[in-house]
């Protein structure tokens, strides 16, 4: 419908300015500055729409990091949106693959960062569900030394 409007305004001002060249040059200028202005709040309206759901509300439970084809994983997960309103729409997840060792028990100390990826997951998780994913890792040819632990952190929401 907007392209329809847009037609009929160009042909309306393409016919003035036979007439009045001035008036329809002057309309013109002021209809490119109110599509810039709509363009830009447009913009800001989407990323306010975005950030509706904080990431306090998105929990990951069920972790579980298996070895998948060559040197690559599996993680398979249950991701919670706990807001009351809001629906998940997509979700970024930092996994940290940690390589400490053996006699660490549960302390970080002596461990380090030997791979770390950022998961874009496009999941649609209306208020108060849950919903299983599953998605491949892949650190390079990384051989931890120790023992194998994982981190994983939401880092941004959409909704």
């Amino acid at each position: 419908m907007q392209w329809v409007l847009l037609v009929v305004i160009v042909a309306a001002l393409l016919y003035m300015s036979r007439f009045y060249p001035k008036v329809a040059f002057g309309v013109l200028g002021v209809l490119v500055i109110g599509a810039l202005v709509i363009v830009f709040t447009t913009n800001e309206v989407a990323q306010l729409n975005r950030s509706k759901l904080p990431v306090e509300y998105i929990t990951i439970e069920n972790q579980v990091f298996t070895p998948a084809y060559g040197d690559g994983f599996r993680f398979n997960a249950r991701l919670i949106n706990t807001h009351e309103f809001v629906t998940l729409k997509e979700t970024t997840v930092s996994i940290t693959l940690w390589d400490c060792p053996q006699d660490s028990g549960d302390s970080e100390d002596g461990c380090q960062v030997i791979g770390q990826e950022d998961q874009r997951i496009i999941v649609k998780i209306p208020p108060s569900q849950t919903r299983d994913v599953s998605r491949t890792l892949s650190f390079g040819s990384v051989k931890p030394r120790g023992n194998v632990r994982w981190r994983t952190e939401i880092t941004e929401t959409r909704s």
